[in-house]
């Protein structure tokens, strides 16, 4: 798919989610990341469990790291180096913090696995040409990497091999480094044949916009139209310390709203149109 529809229903969120504070519009903006990864084409688990790792970690851990907040929910035993008491506004900035984390990594994945690798390079080509290459292959590194591992894998139990462990499956790592040396060789020669660097750049002809493109594109339209506003209007502030403000405003809420119905449609393009 071409970059930009993707990027115009992945890149409004992730400011989002950068930049507005109020957790209910955290938690749609992530909610539309989460929608737009389940749709992607696999594989999808090892992102989403990262995702998942990190911002549960960041909720449990930021009540014990930050001794901030009036509201107490539990007090422990007095420890110096650790902060025992919990607060309720120490949970809600770990959850506005963990929904943040998660829902950036999870708007990064739906970009990777939904954009074509070939046409991001296209069209950073036109941007920056000297950057381009860079760019494709960092797009392109981990699901070549993916495939390559899921080959060896299916090799290795196709002839009796048990790869349940941690020391059978690392033996895997050196055929899988060796393939990668082996297909850098081989895209530097394919480079080198076809006189890359060494005279006028050409292009293939763009094809034509499918109806699956032209509507997310819409749908990112509205989106960033969305997450506009929401700068504009400060729908997104809100104030954790000393005491939580209240998350539940017209602003926020009429946000959120939109956020969600926008992050199902664009599911839905992805999904169900060709």
């Amino acid at each position: 798919m071409r970059p930009l529809p993707v990027a115009l229903v992945t890149v409004p969120p992730l400011l989002v989610l950068v930049v507005v504070q109020n957790p209910l519009l955290l938690g749609a903006t992530c909610a539309l990341s989460v929608a737009l990864v389940a749709v992607s084409p696999p594989p999808r688990k090892p992102y989403v469990m990262f995702a998942l790792t990190a911002a549960v970690l960041v909720f449990l851990i930021n009540p014990f790291a930050s001794a901030q907040g009036l509201t107490t929910i539990w007090q422990g035993p007095r420890i110096p180096v650790l902060d025992t008491e919990i607060t309720q506004e120490e949970l809600l900035y770990g959850l506005g913090a963990g929904l943040r984390l998660a829902g950036s990594a999870l708007a990064f994945t739906a970009f990777i696995r939904l954009a074509a690798g070939d046409r991001v390079l296209a069209a950073v080509a036109r941007v920056a040409p000297h950057s381009a290459l860079i760019a494709a292959l960092a797009t392109r590194l981990l699901p070549a990497l993916e495939a390559d591992a899921s080959g060896l894998v299916l090799a290795a139990r196709a002839r009796g091999a048990r790869l349940g462990g941690r020391r059978p499956s690392a033996e895997l790592l050196g055929p899988l480094v060796s393939l990668s040396l082996e297909r850098s060789l081989s895209l530097a020669e394919a480079m080198e044949a076809r006189g890359y660097g060494s005279g006028t750049r050409t292009r293939l002809p763009a094809p034509r916009w499918t109806r699956r493109e032209r509507a997310l594109l819409a749908v990112g339209l509205a989106i960033s139209a969305v997450a506009a506003a929401c700068f504009a209007t400060g729908a997104g502030d809100y104030t954790y310390y000393p005491l939580a403000a209240n998350p539940v405003t017209t602003a926020a809420v009429a946000a959120s709203a939109a956020m969600l119905v926008l992050g199902a449609a664009a599911a839905g393009v992805v999904r169900w149109l060709d």
